[in-house]
């Protein structure tokens, strides 16, 4: 404990402080108020994001080697545990890791934003943001391109086998692209921004057509099992009828699994399997939903293949003739998996379009951002709250600044933070505010939705 009272802050409001209008609602005892000291005395706090409670003295631990106290807190001391994460060290355990992973792309998002690479810098690398851009834009065109072919390769398949495992693999790729020419359009809107029209951006735009996409598909599915269970219905009523004296109305379907739907099937698992590994490595919501969506191509049409080859191998007489059914069989599994993927695809935009709470590991990484902003002048972090804003972000953010600060250099500091947590890809809108005294509670300020 320092004996001069110069190395310490005041964190507590003076009593005879000017209190702000909102201190008639009475102020929680246990709720911690959140702040942020002068790089100064960060260095003897014990907190490892910058958040503690509220106290009036601060104690100096002990300092060890990677955690200098000159430095607590700040991008320093965040870059110095860079070289203890070892997530290619195969005698860890998997959890560890993992664990080291999620730990190194977090510095790694810290870093962009507050050591920001110069213009040469971003312009290299296959992870700069053109790069990055241009990689999204080149996927989603040959994703276009390959889900064109493969429907065309798909039709003429399924006219030849007739299968219907075949024909609700052909449902799906029509629908995939579909998906394919909706991702384009709302790429297209998103980036010719119309700011009196749409002064929020239209970012929203992506996660909408996802789940237009999903009731289209989901529908086309649905079809695809009532037709099917005709089918089965009809085959089963064969068979009855051919082990009992009566016989029956309904005949047996033809199906041809010949070398064309053989390789149209397989020319589609192979693309698919490939697109699904080039489009996931691309760190983008728009990639992924696209990377999931062929990993569900590849499993819906190796089921599609299987059944029908069954299918046109029981007619063949090489297996048992009731075999047959699972080709109808197969295609109600196929489009019941496709509603099911769609549908979790669906419920995850609907929740980013209500609004819900940012993850945990993201609120961490805004905070370590703004402990950083300014911390000469940025005396406390009151709150900080995001939730998600379509594909991205919406922060508020509650800062500390010193009572007797002019407008023209808080509006400055407040404008300066806000630019920067903008500066992040993720984060579509960031708002800043400003006080002086922390004594009530910030969602006081709201009225309440």
């Amino acid at each position: 404990m320092s004996d001069s009272k110069n190395d310490e802050i005041q964190v507590l409001p003076e009593k005879t402080q000017k209190r702000s209008f909102f201190n008639n609602n009475s102020p929680s005892p246990s709720r911690p108020v959140r702040f942020l000291l002068s790089r100064r005395q960060a260095s003897r706090t014990k907190s490892t994001v910058g958040l503690v409670h509220e106290v009036n003295t601060v104690e100096e631990p002990e300092t060890t080697e990677h955690a200098p106290p000159t430095t607590y807190g700040y991008l320093e001391h965040i870059q110095s545990f860079k070289p203890l994460m070892t997530p290619d060290d195969k005698k860890l355990p998997k959890k560890v890791r993992e664990f080291y992973k999620d730990q190194l792309k977090l510095i790694t998002s810290i870093e962009d934003v507050l050591a920001p690479k110069s213009d040469e810098e971003e312009g290299e690398g296959k992870d700069s943001p053109k790069n990055h851009q241009r990689s999204i834009k080149i996927m989603t065109m040959v994703s276009l391109i390959a889900n064109l072919v493969l429907l065309i390769l798909k039709i003429v398949g399924a006219v030849v086998s007739r299968s219907l495992s075949v024909i609700s693999s052909v449902v799906d790729s029509a629908v995939d692209l579909l998906t394919s020419l909706i991702l384009i359009w709302t790429a297209r809107k998103i980036k010719h921004r119309d700011s009196y029209k749409y002064p929020g951006g239209r970012t929203r735009l992506e996660p909408i057509a996802i789940v237009i996409l999903s009731v289209i598909m989901c529908s086309a599915s649905v079809e695809v099992i009532f037709e099917s269970g005709e089918t089965l219905d009809q085959d089963i009523e064969y068979f009855t009828h051919k082990n009992g004296s009566n016989t029956s109305s309904y005949s047996l379907p033809h199906i041809d699994m010949s070398i064309v739907p053989i390789v149209s099937m397989a020319v589609t698992i192979v693309t698919k399997a490939i697109l699904f590994v080039l489009c996931y490595r691309i760190k983008d919501p728009s990639m992924y939903a696209l990377a999931e969506d062929h990993r569900n191509d590849v499993a819906s049409n190796i089921v599609a293949l299987a059944c029908g080859l069954l299918a046109y191998n029981a007619l063949q007489g090489k297996i048992k003739q009731e075999v047959i059914v699972v080709d109808p069989v197969g295609a109600i599994v196929i489009s019941v998996y496709i509603i099911i993927a769609w549908i979790l695809q669906a419920n995850k935009q609907v929740r980013n379009l209500t609004g819900l709470a940012a993850e945990p590991n993201v609120l961490q990484r805004f905070t370590h951002v703004i402990y950083n902003y300014r911390p000469d002048v940025v005396t406390k972090i009151d709150s900080v709250q995001a939730s998600h804003y379509g594909t991205n972000y919406f922060i508020e953010v509650d800062v500390g600044l010193r009572g007797s600060m002019p407008l023209t250099e808080a509006h400055d500091i407040g404008g300066g933070l806000q630019t920067q947590l903008e500066s992040i890809g993720d984060i579509e809108r960031a708002f800043v505010h400003l006080d002086y005294e922390f004594t009530h509670m910030p969602a006081v300020e709201h009225k309440d939705v």
